[in-house]
């Protein structure tokens, strides 16, 4: 038996998210990919299974994907992060405002992905359809750059505070080298940042060693499970910014 189709797919119009999100997670690459300081990293995996009931939206004139969000991985040591983040977040705007947003969001060339999901009760009444617009409304491209990292002291896999480390400081540094932090009026469309820091704990000293050791250690089972966890609160963060109606989050 195939998904049942919620009924707004069939209506005349198919509402749409008012933004667009670039989700990176940034932390350390393999043999740290498990440790403390790439929480950001497994929350991310943690949150992607999440993503497609809440925009299970595609294009109508292929099948490449989401349209109003794009998962990355940053492959960087977490000091390094700014570069390649800024490279790929370059590259996803340019690609989404012209071929995304022009060609298929604002000429109504959206339809809903099939997936098990519709068997939920919840997809009588999607969220897309509650809270999106016509996309032939839209008028400006409003992209939302997504970091999730790590925060060192926030109780463990709590949604934490947005202090900054030295990997958003690279990837700060980065945005404002090009121009693209702060956000400029008048620039691209209505370009934000929203930090989203998970609490990985904190060692019982703050001297630089026992830092370095406790943020390089491999998490613990229940440590990981904390931190997958906090997928959920987060997911309705970014759906809450997805439907957002300008200014900053």
């Amino acid at each position: 038996m195939s998904p049942a189709t919620p009924p707004s797919s069939t209506s005349l119009t198919l509402k749409t998210p008012r933004r667009f999100l670039f989700i990176a997670s940034i932390g350390n690459p393999r043999p740290y990919r498990q440790t403390r300081h790439s929480a950001g990293h497994i929350l991310l995996e943690a949150l992607t299974p999440l993503l497609p009931a809440r925009a299970p939206l595609v294009s109508s004139l292929s099948s490449n994907g989401p349209l109003f969000y794009k998962t990355w991985h940053s492959p960087s040591y977490m000091n390094e992060s700014g570069p390649k983040l800024l490279r790929q977040f370059q590259s996803w705007l340019s690609s989404t405002q012209t071929e995304t947003f022009k060609s298929v969001v604002q000429r109504g060339h959206v339809r809903v992905v099939a997936t098990p999901e519709r068997q939920h009760p919840e997809w009588q009444h999607p969220e897309w359809q509650i809270r999106g617009v016509d996309p032939v409304s839209l008028r400006q491209f409003s992209p939302t750059l997504v970091i999730l990292h790590d925060e060192l002291e926030a109780p463990l896999g709590k949604k934490a505070s947005l202090r900054g480390h030295r990997g958003l400081i690279s990837a700060f540094e980065s945005l404002r080298g090009k121009g693209l932090y702060p956000p400029k009026k008048g620039g691209l469309g209505d370009l934000s940042v929203l930090r989203i820091g998970v609490g990985i704990g904190r060692p019982e000293t703050r001297n630089r060693g026992d830092v370095a050791d406790y943020v390089l250690a491999e998490m613990s089972p229940a440590e990981l499970a904390a931190v997958r966890a906090a997928a959920v609160p987060v997911m309705e963060a970014l759906a809450d910014e997805l439907y957002r109606e300008g200014g900053e989050p």
